[in-house]
């Protein structure tokens, strides 16, 4: 094995000193983090390029050797290796040409920053990006991307979206991906490994900048009443500037509105105002016991309504299973607390470290034919059900496995035996079949992958 002080050595002949960290930096573990604590590697070397050149030479020599490396963002993907991570915060990119209302922004920014910086350069205008703030725009848009503004503008990849990018190819080479019409049509979800992105072109809108937003929290008991309206709400066509989130949230986090007891929370969003906003979630306001958290804010202030939630990041092992629903019933919403119920009383531990989030109306059916966008989305799918199960990240492996059975189970608890599951690619779990995930589209997508990485250098989901 090549040892540190030898690849660091060839390294550095090819970046400039400054772009290396080592273990011993303190800029080191910030530049490593993964969500999930289990999928942390402890790579030997850090490097996180300044600018295409030194990125691009790099790129060439890590996928000429035998040394284990991956492209790291923000880590929200859990992504590592065990001899070089190559850490892409550097490119922060940020150009606007408000002529062609595009926006040329590096990949790694987050989309807090993408929200802030088109907020201060066109303050009436939107973007479809992540509704978590902290997390990277490139793993975002490999991965399909899903946005407040979903429902209405579809992923942040669809062609209407993501309109090209820049990018560092394995031997090194730079392009444009609208070059290569193939590579473009992989990027759009299709799970990564076709080369390092380092820019993405995306398309600007005017929006409204008075959004109704934020969350009612509600008493745990009140739990039937909620599951009726979101089943209700959903049974008759919804104006697609109106979503929201479905969730618990633990008591421990309500100190400030001294909570007895755990809650539930709609996260509510309604892009027409205030008056619409409230009109369309009076049933959840009127359930006894509610607090209302909500008020008018601009799309960067929706954004930032979720920025705690990288603090967890690191803090647990956890395996996910996400699924993308049709409907959402009663059933099905009373099934998925039972069975979060159920990991409670198996160990409480585990729920706190367990994500149940139902995010409604928060997708649709790609503009034009599926075929444009390398993740085609089952038709008809309009809402995500995230499940995540955890556990501490001292847990030993006995409980990792518990953690780990209870997340593959998860779909058929919550949806029934034999029920079509349709798991997305954020959240990609080694027990996804990835087949069943890009359906038709799986052959090309590997093909793909042979022609842009022949060696299979490059981590990505589908092999």
């Amino acid at each position: 094995m090549t040892s540190s002080n030898e690849f660091e050595a060839q390294l550095s002949a090819l970046v400039h000193p400054h772009e290396i960290i080592t273990p011993a930096s303190p800029d080191y573990q910030p530049s490593i983090e993964t969500w999930a604590s289990q999928k942390q590697q402890h790579p030997r070397i850090v490097l996180r390029p300044t600018s295409i050149d030194s990125l691009s030479q790099a790129i060439a020599y890590l996928y000429s050797t035998d040394l284990d490396f991956a492209i790291y963002g923000h880590g929200f993907m859990s992504t590592s290796a065990k001899d070089v991570v190559v850490n892409m915060t550097a490119f922060d990119e940020f150009h606007l040409d408000s002529h062609s209302e595009l926006v040329t922004i590096g990949a790694g920014l987050t989309w807090a920053e993408v929200f802030r910086k088109l907020g201060e350069a066109a303050p009436d205008y939107g973007i479809v990006g992540a509704r978590t703030p902290g997390v990277g725009v490139a793993g975002t848009i490999i991965s399909g991307g899903f946005s407040w503004l979903s429902s209405e503008h579809g992923c942040i990849s669809d062609p209407a979206n993501m309109l090209d990018a820049k990018v560092v190819k394995h031997d090194g080479s730079v392009v444009w991906a609208s070059a290569e019409p193939e590579l473009l049509w992989a990027l759009r979800g299709g799970g990564g490994g076709f080369g390092v992105v380092v820019q993405f072109v995306l398309r600007v809108f005017r929006y409204p900048q008075k959004i109704w937003a934020g969350p009612i929290l509600i008493p745990r008991e009140q739990l039937s009443q909620v599951a009726k309206g979101i089943a209700r709400l959903v049974s008759e066509p919804v104006d697609p500037k109106v979503t929201m989130f479905f969730y618990v949230m633990k008591k421990r986090l309500l100190q400030s509105i001294r909570a007895d007891s755990d809650m539930l929370v709609i996260h509510a969003f309604d892009a027409h105002g205030e008056g619409h906003g409230r009109a369309n979630f009076q049933w959840a306001l009127d359930i006894p016991g509610t607090v209302d958290q909500t008020r008018v804010m601009t799309l960067a202030g929706v954004a930032d309504l979720q920025d705690q939630v990288q603090i967890a990041k690191g803090t647990m092992k956890q395996f996910w299973s996400p699924m993308l629903l049709r409907d959402v019933s009663e059933d099905i919403i009373m099934r998925t607390m039972k069975w979060f119920e159920e990991i409670e009383a198996l160990n409480p531990s585990f729920a706190d470290c367990t994500y149940v989030i139902f995010e409604i109306l928060s997708s649709r059916d790609p503009a034009g034919s599926a075929s444009r966008c390398a993740w085609p989305r089952p038709v008809g799918t309009k809402h995500i059900l995230l499940l995540g199960v955890g556990c501490p990240s001292d847990a030993g492996p006995d409980e990792e496995n518990v953690a780990r059975e209870l997340a593959i189970h998860a779909p058929e608890k919550v949806l029934g035996a034999g029920e079509e599951v349709h798991h997305i690619p954020s959240g990609f779990e080694d027990y996804h079949d990835p087949e069943k995930i890009w359906g038709a589209h799986f052959p090309h997508l590997q093909h793909l992958r042979r022609q842009y990485d022949p060696r299979s250098r490059f981590k990505a989901m589908i092999a």
